[in-house]
């Protein structure tokens, strides 16, 4: 009886110790129940503590000053930020200043992500999240970048310049081109988001501006459009200015200052531009490779998108602007 009370309270006493021995940070989770809800809310597509495990792993190149570490994290191209090629003969102090490096190790990576627009670090100097592939880093804000050459400052046209608004692109939620996908029932949505040119006069006849969905019945609201009729979208007379080579104007329409910007940044070839709207009917009179982009404020900084873009005399409409075909980054075209 004796040697049995003693293994009792040999086997209590180990048992006591384990709970009151310090856990290892490492091995704690730093993630909360609150993170794993709002995990399920985004239909756990992410696990928080994997999203917490690569904002180390981003910190850890940052801090050694590895530039190669940060950009094979980089899945093809940056969205926003250097291009693999430029910093690849590039130190980490050339590209990045310690500032910068501050405000990206200030604070521990987030378990959760800032809503849709993915994880940041450094109020937004790094922005990364899970795709299928994996988690990637997809745009880097404050470091050094290229200079690119211009064609010219502005799309010209009849001694004056187009408006920003006259370049239809995907706004950032994608509601817009998504909006015109069901009305013409394009099932391949992907086809609109990426080559729209292609479905011009085939899937896609009206060219009217659309009520969207989500207005109600009685409620005035702005319309959304592919194809741009250059009399009703650009004014002949607007204050805009030249900044960097791209028109610049800030509006606040909609009761908030936001800035838009576009850059042409190569012409291209008008029987090329044509043969990216086949179908359209009349011949493209001019086209530019564009870099347009939107900023209302906030760490994700400018709102950018690239794309091909032509003038088409549009029956009905006249000289009109038409989206061709956008590509994910400026790298990519």
């Amino acid at each position: 009886m004796k040697t049995l009370l003693v293994q009792f309270f040999a086997v209590f006493a180990s048992i006591s110790m384990y709970f009151l021995l310090p856990v290892d940070p490492a091995l704690a989770s730093v993630c909360t129940l609150e993170d794993e809800e709002y995990a399920n809310f985004w239909d756990n597509y992410y696990d928080p503590e994997d999203a917490y495990n690569f904002g180390l792993k981003i910190q850890n190149f940052a801090k050694e000053k590895d530039l190669a570490g940060i950009f094979s994290l980089v899945d093809g191209e940056l969205g926003n930020g250097p291009r693999k090629k430029y910093v690849a003969d590039k130190s980490f102090e050339e590209i990045f200043d310690e500032s910068w490096l501050d405000k990206v190790l200030s604070n521990e990576p987030d378990c959760s992500p800032v809503g849709w627009r993915g994880f940041m670090l450094g109020s937004g100097s790094i922005w990364y999240n899970k795709s299928e592939q994996g988690w990637r880093v997809f745009s880097i804000n404050g470091g050094v970048q290229e200079e690119t050459k211009t064609s010219s400052i502005g799309w010209r046209l009849d001694g004056g310049v187009i408006h920003p608004f006259c370049f239809s692109r995907p706004w950032m939620s994608g509601d817009n081109f998504e909006e015109f996908a069901d009305v013409f029932g394009i099932s391949d949505a992907q086809n609109l988001f990426s080559a729209p040119g292609k479905l011009f006069g085939t899937k896609i006849s009206d060219y009217e501006p659309l009520k969207p969905s989500w207005c109600s019945g009685s409620e005035e609201c702005e319309t959304v459009s592919l194809v741009n009729e250059v009399s009703a979208c650009s004014s002949q007379m607007f204050e805009y200015e030249i900044k960097s080579d791209s028109i610049w104007l800030e509006d606040s329409t909609d009761g908030y200052d936001v800035e838009h910007s576009y850059r042409t940044l190569v012409e291209f070839d008008p029987q090329k531009c044509s043969d990216l709207a086949p179908n359209i009917g009349p011949k493209c009179l001019e086209s530019f490779l564009v870099a347009i982009g939107d900023y209302s404020g906030g760490s994700m900084g400018w709102d950018m998108s690239y794309g091909i873009y032509g003038l088409f005399d549009v029956p009905k409409f006249g000289p009109s602007i038409v989206p061709l075909v956008f590509f994910e980054n400026k790298k990519e075209n």
